[in-house]
């Protein structure tokens, strides 16, 4: 998420508030975000300050493959390469059957070079749920939130669990306004408190009726893995997460100095590593023949939302098509494997999974004038079926 192509419109909002408050104090680093807010988010990594270190633990490289792909599959990569090389994309990586068999970089990129992943960092957070559920800091998804942030015991909150934050029902309001300096998104995302934005946010509807896809919800599920386990959401993520993958160091956005990461936007690391993730949950929470997350986790992740088919526990299950009328459609048609999955990131950033073709398709890069979820999965499925 971000503001994109309404900054000037922001900014300029920004400078005729600030004039009429006249000497009331606001948040300078917010105001400093949205007059620097850059117009590539996605790579503009230096941007985003401070941060926190997400250490790694690398291990051996992704393996790639030897010998030549079947005439079928080979016309099918350059068909996904040309695909994305065209539409404004720095990277792309496809492993078959545990490996690479298409690693591409544009624009002066490589493997090395990190990225803002945007909303794929929600998945990750909804990884580490498991993993708390697991370890018995958190005790089903049917846990009040209140148990954890009892702040919210007086009012309607109370009746939100944590799966209804994991399926986005929570009824939470969703401003998405980049107009004004006061919209909850504004504030979240570049604001200096992200938890207390997130914790002031009233609820609208009850609980576990409607889906909403709302970046508080994600926000709250990070307070709730901090205060479970007594951990900070960085290091957490770092020790159940990434080291167990053998991923390099990566890091996430804070609110500021030593203050709380933006978990619902803001993760930084490489191709690969996303590639690893990707492999990890086709391996149902394996890497190598070593479990990280639950394969019961996994697939609870994947079940469809109460309210919304094409979602499941903060990660999308199906292609968004016109016939799916509550969520953005990104696809025109259906995907061909009934089984792919995917890890959706603002300006398409993706990971797409397919378990029954071994296929992983990892892409990194700012907006395109189009994009099409269908094509880059299709292609490949229509191609190993019909070799």
């Amino acid at each position: 998420m971000g503001f994109g192509k309404r900054q000037r419109r922001f900014v300029g909002f920004l400078i005729l508030t600030l004039l009429i408050l006249g000497g009331l104090v606001l948040d300078w680093r917010l105001v400093s975000r949205a007059i620097t807010y850059p117009e590539a988010p996605i790579m503009a990594i230096d941007w985003y300050r401070p941060q926190a270190v997400v250490s790694g633990q690398p291990s051996s490289p992704l393996p790639t493959t030897s010998t030549s792909p079947p005439e079928r599959l080979a016309k099918a990569l350059q068909q996904v390469s040309a695909y994305a090389q065209e539409r404004n994309s720095t990277g792309l990586i496809v492993m078959h059957r545990g490996e690479i068999v298409l690693e591409e970089y544009w624009q002066g990129y490589d493997a090395n070079s990190v990225f803002n992943a945007m909303s794929m960092s929600k998945t990750l957070a909804g990884l580490l749920v498991g993993v708390a559920i697991a370890e018995g800091a958190i005790n089903s998804i049917d846990d009040p939130v209140v148990e954890y942030i009892p702040e919210w015991r007086q009012d309607s909150r109370a009746e939100i669990t944590v799966g209804d934050l994991l399926y986005m029902q929570s009824g939470l309001r969703n401003e998405r306004e980049t107009d004004t300096p006061f919209s909850d998104l504004v504030q979240m995302y570049i604001g200096s408190d992200v938890a207390r934005t997130a914790l002031n946010i009233p609820s609208v509807v009850p609980s576990g009726q409607v889906f909403d896809y709302n970046n508080v919800n994600t926000q709250v599920l990070a307070i709730v893995l901090q205060r479970a386990t007594g951990i900070p959401y960085a290091d957490y993520l770092s020790t159940r997460l990434w080291q167990p993958l053998g991923a390099a160091d990566a890091s996430v956005w804070l609110d500021r100095p030593q203050g709380t990461a933006k978990a619902f936007c803001c993760f930084f690391g490489t191709l690969r590593d996303w590639t690893r993730v990707g492999q990890m949950l086709l391996n149902q929470g394996r890497v190598g023949q070593t479990p990280i997350i639950s394969a019961n986790w996994i697939q609870q992740m994947l079940r469809p939302s109460p309210g919304e088919p094409t979602f499941g526990a903060h990660i999308w299950v199906k292609a968004r098509t016109a016939e799916y009328p509550n969520v953005d459609q990104a696809a025109t048609e259906a995907f061909l494997a009934d089984d792919t999955f995917y890890l959706d990131g603002r300006d398409l950033q993706r990971v797409y999974v397919i378990p029954s073709e071994g296929l992983v398709i990892a892409r990194m890069g700012e907006w395109p004038d189009t994009w099409d979820d269908s094509i880059l999965p299709n292609l490949l499925v229509e191609a190993l079926r019909g070799s």
